[in-house]
C-alpha cells in the first residue's frame, strides 16, 4: 500500500512507492529528508520471489451434472431439487393449465432471490472491503514500527529470515478488483430492478380478496374458463358439424335404398296400362 514519504529501497538508485507482485532480495523502508520530484518509469522491472508463490484457486464444478443431447440439464441430486420432475411430466398431461402457473410462480421466486442475493453480497463486500482496508493499515504501521525499534539488530526481516517476506495484495484501492466488483454489483442490482415489476392494476382485487389463496384461486379460475371455453366450442362448432355430417349419411343412405327398391320393368307396365285403356 502506498503511504507518503515512505519508500522501498532495494538497491540501486530506485525507489519503490509499492513491491512488485514477484520479487526476492531484501528491502528496507526509507524516508526521504530532503523535498523531492517522483519519477516513475515504465515496466519497471520486477523482482522474484523464492518462497512465495500465488496462484489462483480452481473452480470446482459437480462433475455430475451434464447436459443431454436434447440440451436439458441432467444429475442434479434429489435433495437440491425444487421440483420433482416426473410429477411434473404428468401433471403436465393431464393439468397443464396448472403447470404453467406452477412455473411462472418459480420463476419469479428464482428471480426475486437473485436480486436477494445481489444485494447480500454487496453489502458483504462492502463490510469486507472497510475491515480489510483498516486491517492492511494497522499491520503495515505495526510493521514500520517493529522496523524502527529493531533497527539495531537489522530489523524484522533479519531476525525471520527467508520467512518475513509476507506480500499482501492491494485490492481495495479504486483500481482494484474488490472495488470494480462493487461497483458492478449495484449496476447488476439497478438492471434486474428495472426489469423486474408487473402490472398488477387487473389483478389487484386478487390480492386484496384472496390473499396467500390467490395462486389456487387464480388456477381454478383458469381451469373454469377452459372448460367454458371448450363447452362452447363443441356446443357451437362441433355438435352442429357432427350432426350435419350425420344428417348428410342418413340422407346419403337412404337415397341410395330408394333407388334399390325401385319396381321392376317400369316399361311394361306402361304398357299393360295403354291396353286397358284400348279395352275400354
Amino acid at each position: 500500500v502506498p503511504r507518503s514519504d515512505l519508500w522501498w529501497y532495494c538497491g540501486g538508485r530506485t525507489l519503490r512507492s509499492v513491491l512488485p507482485a514477484n520479487w526476492k532480495g531484501t528491502c528496507g523502508i526509507v524516508q526521504l529528508a530532503i523535498p523531492f520530484t517522483p519519477a516513475f518509469e515504465k515496466g519497471t522491472g520486477s523482482l522474484s520471489s523464492g518462497n512465495r508463490a500465488r496462484s489462483c484457486l480452481d473452480v470446482s464444478f459437480d462433475e455430475r451434472i451434464y447436459i443431454d443431447p436434447i440440451g436439458v440439464p441432467r444429475g442434479v441430486p434429489d435433495e437440491h431439487k425444487a421440483r420433482n420432475q416426473t410429477g411434473a411430466g404428468f401433471e403436465s398431461v393431464f393439468f397443464w393449465w396448472v403447470t404453467i402457473n406452477k412455473n411462472v410462480d418459480w420463476i419469479n421466486y428464482i428471480y426475486y432471490n437473485q436480486q436477494r442475493f445481489i444485494n447480500y453480497t454487496r453489502d458483504a463486500l462492502k463490510g469486507v472491503v472497510e475491515q480489510l482496508d483498516a486491517t492492511i493499515r494497522m499491520a503495515w504501521e505495526n510493521r514500520i514500527t517493529l522496523d524502527m525499534i529493531l533497527a539495531e539488530k537489522g530489523g524484522v526481516c533479519v531476525m525471520l529470515g527467508n520467512r518475513c517476506c509476507t506480500f499482501i495484495p492491494n485490492n481495495t484501492p479504486p483500481d482494484g478488483t474488490i472495488t470494480k466488483a462493487l461497483q458492478g454489483l449495484p449496476t447488476l442490482a439497478h438492471e434486474l430492478a428495472e426489469n423486474s415489476g408487473t402490472d398488477t392494476s387487473l389483478t389487484g382485487w386478487l390480492d386484496s380478496c384472496f390473499r396467500k389463496w390467490k395462486g389456487m384461486v387464480v388456477s381454478i379460475l383458469t381451469s373454469l374458463t377452459i372448460v367454458a371455453g371448450v363447452l362452447v366450442a363443441v356446443g357451437c362448432c362441433i355438435i352442429p358439424s357432427m350432426r350435419g355430417l350425420v344428417q348428410r349419411l342418413i340422407e346419403t343412405a337412404l337415397t341410395k335404398r330408394m333407388e334399390v327398391d325401385a319396381p321392376p320393368y317400369p316399361g311394361k307396365a306402361f304398357q299393360l296400362k295403354e291396353k286397358k285403356r284400348e279395352l275400354r
